[in-house]
């Protein structure tokens, strides 16, 4: 007696297919074999390709925050801010300051004042800020949806200016 051979294809095809007992199929239209389905879903191909930004869902906390997140002195210091910032960048300069140091400073007063106003951040931080997982923003800076720099290491790095702009662009506020 001869052995039949084992197609997994057609298994697999026919496996999740409800056939009644006439053989009959009762979905209408086409079904594309497995086989089909794989050759037209691979890496390359573009039928399954996401191409429009699903916007990052903020995480509620499990637990409720009872106090808030910034004290009442530094959010009048952020209210206070933008004037502050202006006058620390009019009025004082490195003169004095460059007397008790050798050599030249490694940033000027504005690439200082911009350090520490649009801090670089971290995968981790970034992912963290967002309430997503790293591997989420990996995907949007290789969509080119979330703007970021290398290191010389490689590592991902974030401008809180250019996180502030991916949520205003396509961002979702959570429900109230």
């Amino acid at each position: 007696m001869k052995k039949k051979e084992f197609d997994p294809q057609s298994y697999i095809d026919n496996a999740f297919l409800d056939k009644p007992a006439n053989g009959k199929s009762p979905i209408k239209g086409e079904v594309p074999n497995f086989g089909e389905y794989l050759a037209g879903s691979g890496r390359g191909s573009k039928r399954f390709r996401k191409t429009e930004l699903s916007a990052p869902r903020p995480r509620r906390s499990r637990k409720p925050q009872t106090t808030s997140v910034i004290s009442e002195d530094l959010y009048r210091t952020w209210e206070k801010l933008p004037k502050l910032v202006e006058f620390l960048n009019k009025y004082f300069d490195d003169n004095v300051t460059s007397n008790y140091y050798r050599g030249e400073f490694k940033e000027s007063r504005d690439e200082l004042i911009r350090r520490l106003l649009d801090p670089e951040l971290s995968l981790e931080d970034t992912s963290r800020l967002l309430g997503v997982c790293p591997a989420t923003v990996r995907r949007y800076t290789n969509r080119k949806w979330l703007s970021h720099h290398r290191t010389k290491g490689g590592q991902r790095r974030f401008r809180l200016s250019n996180i502030a702009r991916f949520v205003e662009e396509h961002g979702r506020l959570p429900e109230e």
